[in-house]
């Protein structure tokens, strides 16, 4: 065909559009697949972040975080004033060993006196922020400690503004992703910060080897098999499809029960065998994750899966102005029970009681935890005033026709509970430990009266804890 005429042609034309069509479906695909494998991997890291910042807390110890001269504590342990010698850095080391992610903690200090780190080999300088380490697991490259340092000023300002930061960060030569959260003292205070975070380098290349793969198998299909190019486009577009919304539910952390069937042998075979067995990945760390908030005793809720399902409940009740109950209770006379009876009737008692609430649960639709030792959370949505009373009154019911023997108890001959629950539509400055002390106030005044009871007592808006040393007093 002579030249002049050749782009007349329909070949010619069709071949042109081809290729167009051809460079922006690749090109689309790229984009959207490696947006979508590049969100899941980050929402995936920031939910196992917020789980590690609650583990590392737990190794830490208990109580709340407090600064004392000029040193931070957690209750009443030591966590580090910025020297080396009086660093607490043994839990942050066990939690890299067990999880492989780094931590610290930091506390807040002035502005005085800070000024700009210049450039080291593995990373660009930055100006100092008011918060200095105090603690933690990581060593820079020549091994030394960087206890005494000082943040980022940039993440000190949005830890200001917004109580936390979540972001990548180059810490002593790899790209981590980090996150922040503020450590408040009981009077609502910011006086440190505590950062976990994991290195993605890895999670990226998969990422990108998935996007890679994926694009390669649809130029070797485009190449190879032109003549029946719309053909092998409608049925790659069609598993495409499937793969975005397979990842888009995925994204969501709802991963999906059935695998994506593939029944070719070609490269896009090979994506979705790879889909597929990333997912069953996921679904084993999701696996873990469960088990690692389930107490193992009981088969209730330890505290990770009370602060991860309270969250979400307190969230729901506060946009819908819907109530929320929260209550503790724990086994009158329970160590005279444990003392006498022995260690394995006290596990029985606890388990039987647990069970108890797991009858609760399906009756009422409420959620229960084992909150350590004898003690026990319930959590309720959206009931009224009577049906908290009925739930509290259901469990005394329940556990007195177990009929359990107490001989020791001062207040019955057999087994019994007490109980506070705390009751309110949520506002927005409340958390968890909030209810937990107006509850714990309760349970602690029919402690006090009469034991073998309960008590509901209202979350007024303008309430404000008040510090008081109930733990040193006797309470069973």
């Amino acid at each position: 065909m002579p030249i002049k005429t050749l782009h007349k042609s329909i070949r010619f034309k069709f071949g042109i559009l081809l290729g167009i069509f051809a460079l922006t479906m690749i090109t689309s695909i790229y984009g959207i697949m490696r947006d979508d494998v590049m969100q899941m991997e980050e929402s995936l890291i920031a939910n196992r972040l917020n789980a590690d910042i609650n583990y590392i807390e737990d190794l830490i110890g208990s109580g709340d975080w407090n600064v004392r001269d000029n040193a931070i504590y957690r209750g009443h342990t030591l966590i580090g004033d910025g020297t080396v010698k009086n660093a607490n850095v043994e839990p942050f080391l066990d939690h890299e060993r067990k999880t492989g992610t780094f931590s610290y903690v930091f506390i807040k200090c002035g502005d005085e006196g800070l000024g700009r780190v210049e450039d080291t080999p593995t990373q660009k300088g930055y100006r100092q922020g008011h918060f200095l380490r105090v603690a933690g697991s990581t060593k820079d490259p020549y091994g030394k400690s960087i206890v005494g340092t000082y943040i980022d000023k940039q993440v000190a300002d949005v830890i200001d503004a917004k109580g936390f930061y979540e972001g990548e960060a180059n810490v002593a030569g790899g790209m981590i992703y980090c996150r922040y959260n503020a450590l408040k003292d009981t009077d609502g205070n910011v006086v440190g910060v505590i950062v976990v975070g994991r290195n993605i380098s890895e999670l990226r290349k998969q990422a990108g080897d998935v996007v890679h793969a994926m694009s390669a198998g649809i130029v070797a299909a485009i190449l190879l098999l032109g003549g029946v190019l719309f053909l092998i486009v409608n049925r790659w577009i069609s598993t495409i499809r499937k793969i975005v919304i397979h990842l888009k539910h995925i994204e969501e952390g709802d991963l999906p029960e059935e695998p994506l069937a593939s029944h070719t042998e070609d490269e896009m075979g090979l994506l979705v065998t790879g889909i597929n067995l990333m997912v069953d990945s996921f679904r084993e760390k999701e696996a873990l994750r469960q088990k690692s908030e389930i107490d193992q005793l009981t088969g209730v809720s330890n505290r990770f899966g009370l602060n991860r399902y309270f969250e979400g409940a307190f969230e729901d009740c506060y946009q819908n102005g819907r109530p929320l109950a929260v209550g503790i209770l724990d086994i009158d006379f329970f160590k005279p029970f444990n003392d006498n009876y022995g260690h394995q009737a006290g596990d029985d008692c606890i388990v039987m009681l647990a069970d108890i609430l797991k009858e609760i649960e399906r009756e009422y639709g409420t959620f229960c935890a084992r909150f350590g030792g004898d003690e026990f959370i319930v959590i309720a949505c959206g009931l009224g005033h009577e049906e908290i009373e009925a739930i509290a009154q259901g469990i005394k019911d329940k556990l007195l026709e177990k009929h359990v023997p107490h001989a020791h108890s001062q207040v019955s001959d057999i087994v019994t509970v007490s109980q506070g629950y705390c009751y309110g539509v949520p506002v927005q400055h409340k958390k968890l430990n909030d209810y937990l002390y107006v509850a714990d106030g309760a349970m602690y005044e029919v402690k006090e009266s009469s034991k073998n009871g309960f008590k509901v007592v209202e979350m007024t808006h303008d309430f404000r804890p008040v510090i008081a040393d109930r733990d040193s007093k006797h309470r069973d």
